[in-house]
């Protein structure tokens, strides 16, 4: 039966550590100095997304991005001038896609699948990093967690998605590398298919996934 497939857009259709190359090329660090720029950059982007949901004093997803680069440079004393600062947050708009992103997307979709985009990120985001990565046209639509002023885990991202594609939200799957992603939308209704790169265990708080993949291609395979 065809169902909608939701995909998450950072660290599952694309990869977040592939502003890396970017980060070495500005900075002239070393590379384990990029990599913890990398990972400091990252896990703010999703701790701010988390602390601007629960001060309820929303900010697009491009503005929590900006604000965790700034951390993270100063979080290891770097100050880079302004126009070094913004090539490297430009680094988001053109993520690489993992392996078998587009795919996967173009296998489903042939498979008379609805195939989407669930994400944080707001529209002027997604659009650009759809269209740099090569899989806007593989895809349906584009689903911001901007439409509801909130971001994922709240349950009101993954009930806007389901209305969104006129589907009942059972309807639904979750595509995620992210597990607290796939908690999160199980609790809410959808069901999910997490993709399991670094074989880590669910989370212990939500849903677990309904079923759990290696690779994006692993996913095309199954429901195709």
């Amino acid at each position: 039966m065809a169902r909608t497939f939701c995909f998450d857009m950072y660290g599952t259709l694309c990869d977040t550590s592939s502003v890396t190359a970017t980060l070495g090329e500005e900075l002239g660090v070393s590379a384990a100095l990029v990599d913890e720029i990398d990972a400091t950059w990252r896990r703010r982007q999703l701790e701010y997304a988390n602390q601007v949901s629960l001060m309820e004093a929303y900010r697009p997803f491009w503005e929590v991005t900006s604000a965790a680069l700034d951390y993270a440079l100063a979080r290891y004393a770097l100050s880079p001038d302004e126009e070094t600062r913004e090539r490297i947050l430009d680094a988001y708009n053109h993520l690489d896609p993992h392996e078998g992103a587009a795919e996967t997307l173009e296998r489903l979709g042939a498979a008379d699948h609805a195939v989407t985009v669930l994400s944080n990120g707001n529209p002027e985001m997604l659009e650009r990093l759809a269209e740099n990565a090569g899989l806007a046209p593989h895809l349906d639509d584009l689903v911001s967690a901007d439409e509801v002023s909130t971001f994922k885990p709240s349950p009101a991202v993954y009930e806007n998605a389901a209305e969104r594609t006129g589907r009942d939200i059972g309807d639904c799957t979750l595509v995620s590398g992210n597990a607290w992603d796939v908690a999160g939308a199980g609790a809410a209704g959808m069901e999910t298919a997490w993709v399991n790169r670094a074989r880590d265990p669910p989370e212990e708080i939500g849903a677990d996934p309904t079923d759990e993949f290696r690779t994006l291609t692993d996913v095309a395979v199954a429901f195709e």
